[in-house]
């Protein structure tokens, strides 16, 4: 199966070739402060749950869907992390797209559920700052777990 590769701050990284298309991604804490994070299944690469907003949709709305497809858990958004729009954050996927990242990333709230692979998702792990070493997370999400793990109230826009 072709992978997916993720691109932060590398001068060598292919120009995106699609429209630019907002995304969102989710942070969930444990009673621990540890991130919930899962292995990809097109790719070494552990992430947060998230994804590109639909037409008509939401933000907030986005994040839910995508955690819940992603994970199995029913969120709540609690409060904007941050804005992450870094031009150099890039995508390239198997099918030849190659997408520029741009991440609202949201804190949220389990609700209900339980954590359930899915066709994106096939193994998770509760992720301590001191763990964040251990894991290939996509580039993008290193920072956005670094934000989010400051509890700062304002959202940071990077």
């Amino acid at each position: 199966m072709a992978e997916e590769t993720f691109y932060y701050n590398d001068p060598t990284s292919p120009k995106p070739n699609v429209p630019l298309k907002p995304g969102v991604a989710a942070i969930l804490f444990d009673d621990l402060d540890r991130i919930l994070v899962f292995k990809r299944t097109r790719g070494p690469y552990w992430c947060i749950p998230g994804g590109r907003q639909d037409l008509g949709e939401s933000a907030q709305d986005c994040c839910i869907r995508e955690t819940f497809e992603e994970t199995g858990l029913t969120t709540e958004v609690s409060r904007l992390v941050g804005l992450y729009t870094n031009p150099l954050s890039i995508c390239s996927y198997p099918d030849g797209n190659v997408h520029q990242s741009y991440i609202a990333l949201f804190e949220c709230r389990i609700i209900s559920g339980e954590l359930t692979t899915s066709n994106e998702s096939r193994e998770f792990q509760w992720m301590s700052r001191d763990e964040l070493e251990n894991f290939q997370l996509l580039p993008d999400n290193v920072l956005c777990c670094l934000d989010a793990w400051k509890h700062q109230p304002e959202a940071f826009i990077r």
